[in-house]
């Protein structure tokens, strides 16, 4: 799967996908309902991370 820009597209909501964020970083997140991202790696959300790239 290719990368996808954030401004392009979203995943369905709350559907697992893995994303590259602003500090070259990957691991998994998904968008809420309302679409803001989380991040599930508490130490890059820690971080101040954006997500800038997502794929499923």
């Amino acid at each position: 799967m290719t990368w996808k820009l954030i401004i392009e597209s979203l995943p369905k909501p709350f559907s697992r996908v893995w994303v590259k964020t602003d500090t070259g970083r990957e691991t998994t997140g998904y968008v809420k309902s309302d679409g803001e991202w989380v991040i599930n790696c508490k130490r890059i959300r820690d971080s101040g991370a954006k997500v800038e790239r997502w794929r499923e």
